[in-house]
């Protein structure tokens, strides 16, 4: 059959009409009220304050979602920019003695949060301690494996609602349904803020341990390294002008062999030629 160039034109007309239909037919995301997106963030931080202080220890009885969540994603604000205010200021571990001092009450409101849907909370957070520690014994892939596995589970129990049931946790707590239909997406906003700031804060950390473990090593030799010359020296019967002349000396050659692959031989070599030199120089 012959196709005329007009029908090709009403087919290509039809098809954008179509097309342009989908679009309009297609559902649009679902966005959060602002005036309950802005009271949710107050919460959150309200949350945070009564959590770090009123509630410091409160391991017994129950938190609801928006409140669990509203603590995590307040906690993680708050330590981003904590973080680069303290990188600036050259006090690199004020972030991790804040984490550390946070620590508990972060664990309790963990536990009231499992609490209330009528769960033990040490049944799930015990076993999550004992994996972390595990790694020295069933080894660190394997380890790593399970806990991943297991943290899957327990933000699945913690991102559960409100078990409305009275039982050994006590009454529930209010209804955290205070948002109506926004409720889920704003529990569900704060959850993804939360675990992305914390797998950011462990890779950080785990780069920063590495390093500090570098240069703790790094130290260690050089002590080593200037412990030896001050026993050599004693040896070549240096004087202790003479033995720190040397080790300052060790220090440059230590620092022009840096990023350099030396063995131990190498060092004691150095070391050898340079108190040989301060020894000539008497």
């Amino acid at each position: 059959m012959l196709i005329k160039d007009k029908d090709i034109l009403v087919d290509d007309n039809e098809k954008n009409t179509s097309e342009t239909n989908v679009k309009k037919d297609k559902v649009q995301r679902p966005k959060i009220d602002k005036t309950h997106m802005s009271s949710a963030w107050g919460d959150a931080f309200d949350y945070y304050l009564r959590g770090i202080t009123e509630k410091y220890l409160r391991f017994r009885g129950r938190a609801t979602r928006l409140e669990f969540w509203g603590f995590m994603v307040a906690a993680a604000l708050i330590w981003i920019p904590f973080y680069f205010v303290c990188e600036y200021a050259e006090m690199p571990l004020l972030p991790y003695y804040f984490a550390a001092a946070t620590f508990l009450p972060a664990l309790a409101v963990t536990a009231r949060r499992i609490h209330d849907t009528n769960k033990n909370a040490i049944l799930f957070l015990l076993p999550l301690a004992i994996l972390a520690m595990s790694g020295f014994f069933i080894g660190l892939y394997l380890a790593l494996a399970l806990l991943i596995a297991w943290s899957v589970l327990l933000i699945k129990i913690l991102s559960a609602e409100t078990d409305e049931r009275t039982g050994f946790y006590g009454e529930p707590n209010e209804n955290d349904e205070v948002y109506g239909d926004d409720n889920d997406k704003i529990i569900k906003k704060f959850r993804v803020i939360s675990i992305t700031v914390l797998l950011i804060w462990i890779a950080v950390s785990g780069a920063k341990l590495e390093d500090w473990s570098q240069q703790v090593q790094q130290r260690a030799t050089i002590d080593n390294i200037m412990n030896q010359v001050i026993t050599q020296g004693q040896n070549a019967n240096l004087s202790p002008e003479q033995i720190q002349k040397v080790q300052a000396q060790m220090i440059n050659v230590l620092k022009g062999l840096s990023g350099k692959t030396v063995s131990p031989d190498d060092i004691q070599k150095q070391i050898a030629d340079t108190i040989k030199a301060a020894t000539q120089n008497k």
